[in-house]
């Protein structure tokens, strides 16, 4: 639902970060959820080969890809969790590339943060984790790809990420 509020709309996005995790409404998490179905079904509708704006799902997926199998030789996580480390990295990078706003950043990041703690990776572990970015069936030739924000609801696909600058993604998500 993070995920889909992100690309979808401001309000979707605040209602997850808003909502009572620890003791929640039932009918609004209903809601909530059909929302959110409802943003995946229309992007799937509008591009059912994942020729265009479909991408857009892949939001968080690159580097989320890669936690995901580098956790599964320390301590396997689930995918949920991955995507949202992996939002983290994707977010911090269309703040520096795209100008997503750094408070919104922010608060997604310690909401998620609060809901799926942290993932204990170090330098050492960069060049797995670059290498395994570097297989994701999203990429195009060598390129690693990923899918940046530029403001909530503002989708940039097709974006392409250096070696150097997935280091410096990294640094940020260790220190974050």
């Amino acid at each position: 639902m993070l995920k889909h509020g992100l690309i979808a709309n401001e309000k979707m996005w605040e209602d997850v970060l808003k909502f009572d995790w620890d003791h929640p409404e039932l009918k609004k998490l209903q809601s909530m959820l059909a929302d959110s179905v409802k943003v995946k079904e229309g992007i799937v509708k509008e591009d059912p080969h994942e020729m265009g704006i479909r991408k857009a799902l892949n939001f968080g997926h690159t580097f989320g890809h890669a936690f995901e199998a580098w956790s599964l030789k320390h301590q396997p996580i689930l995918h949920g969790y991955a995507v949202a480390y992996g939002l983290i990295c994707e977010l911090y990078l269309s703040s520096v590339r795209m100008h997503f706003p750094t408070d919104k950043m922010r608060q997604t990041i310690a909401f998620i943060k609060a809901n799926f703690g942290s993932l204990p990776i170090t330098c050492k572990d960069y060049p797995e984790l670059i290498r395994l970015m570097h297989h994701d069936k999203k990429n195009r030739g060598n390129e690693i790809n990923v899918t940046l924000l530029g403001d909530i609801g503002d989708i940039h696909i097709n974006q392409t990420v250096s070696e150097s600058e997935s280091k410096e993604v990294l640094d940020f998500f260790r220190e974050s």
